[in-house]
């Protein structure tokens, strides 16, 4: 057995409220298919009750094909669980994760700002979008104008930017607003608040609810002592601290001192020889034994760099990425690019995240290729 230290990374919950804009400056390439008119969505906002009830950490995400057996038994070990749906839809021509949720209920699973910000909700029981700033940056999408989505394609309102804090929520719409853009069958979802209990606890209990139907994504940090990788005392000594020479292409030359006492050249299942800090290599090899035990090596086909010394996309205005530390590795990145679901096995996330990795594909703007050390494993 295991006992696991998960690094505290708070989710950033900055929420920002949106109301009308004016034109659009960019919009996306809408599809040949007539554009169906939403003619329910309301451009005056329905009321709605201000949130009275507390909010509530979110701390777990149970998704899969559950039965209501399954669901009964989420209630249970959570009984505050609210029920939602994901799908990915078509914007222009990006791929884009929506969440089907009811304003009354997800709200409280929300962080502050967004949760209190009653118009936000408003804006999705009227039948308008509400979308990511880091997606309706990325897109283009104009606040307070029409976006085209979905299949067959619908022109529904940009009513307002806010932040989730809960992946794969870059856009929220209401249920009727799903039937609208064609979002027929979608996975079903829980957001999960352990409450006073260690979340680790929690997901024991709901992986035993649930059996392998549904994958459990522990979102919060363990309350047993937790270690925040990369920053403060106890992370430099885990992991060293060095200086480094950069170079205009993005790429870092860090101390050939730290190099040698971290990084290493270790073999593992499936891929072989792998480059990564010495630490990490324990839980890579762990993991990937695990994905041969359950007859999933197939799933994964190329190894595509560990310790690769560079800024986050090779810009030298970013930060120093996680490759650089070598406790960040990629997969079959052929078909695992940056912004798009991709190909990778859900069964292997699943091993990676219980093995303390944190997976690419759950960010807002995915990177299903990438999986991080999140945590470190005291066996």
């Amino acid at each position: 057995m295991t006992r696991l230290r998960r690094a505290s990374a708070a989710l950033a919950v900055v929420a920002v409220l949106a109301g009308c804009g004016g034109a659009p400056e960019k919009q996306p390439e809408a599809p040949a298919a007539p554009l169906v008119q939403p003619a329910f969505a309301q451009t005056e906002l329905p009321p709605l009750p201000a949130l009275k009830a507390s909010r509530l950490r979110p701390d777990l995400v149970v998704t899969g094909r559950l039965t209501p057996k399954e669901l009964r038994a989420v209630e249970k070990v959570s009984p505050s669980a609210v029920s939602y749906a994901i799908a990915t839809v078509a914007v222009g021509r990006s791929s884009v994760r929506v969440a089907v949720v009811d304003p009354h209920t997800f709200r409280r699973f929300t962080p502050a700002g967004t949760a209190e910000s009653t118009p936000v909700w408003q804006t999705v029981a009227a039948g308008q979008l509400v979308a990511s700033h880091e997606v309706a940056k990325r897109l283009g999408l104009p606040l307070g104008g029409s976006v085209v989505l979905g299949r067959p394609a619908a022109s529904v309102r940009l009513g307002a930017l806010a932040t989730t804090g809960i992946p794969g929520t870059d856009l929220l719409v209401s249920q009727a607003t799903a039937r609208l853009i064609g979002v027929s069958r979608p996975t079903r979802a829980l957001v999960v608040s352990a409450g006073r209990k260690d979340p680790t606890a929690v997901a024991s209990s709901l992986r035993e609810a649930v059996g392998d139907d549904a994958d459990v994504a522990l979102l919060a940090a363990p309350r047993g002592n937790p270690t925040a990788f990369l920053t403060g005392s106890r992370a430099a000594k885990a992991f060293g601290a060095f200086s480094y020479k950069y170079y205009k292409d993005g790429t870092i030359e860090p101390d050939a001192r730290w190099v040698r006492e971290n990084i290493v050249s270790a073999r593992v299942p499936i891929f072989g020889t792998v480059t990564c800090h010495r630490l990490m290599i324990p839980q890579l090899r762990a993991a990937l034994e695990e994905v041969v035990r359950a007859g999933l090596a197939s799933k994964l086909r190329t190894y595509d760099g560990c310790y690769v010394p560079r800024f986050i996309e090779r810009d030298p205005s970013r930060p120093v990425s996680l490759h650089t530390w070598g406790i960040a590795i990629d997969f079959d990145a052929s078909t695992n690019y940056r912004g798009i679901r991709g190909t990778m096995d859900l069964r292997v996330v699943s091993i990676f995240k219980r093995w303390g990795f944190r997976w690419g594909g759950d960010w807002s703007y995915t990177d299903p290729m990438h999986f991080e050390l999140a945590a470190l494993l005291d066996t």
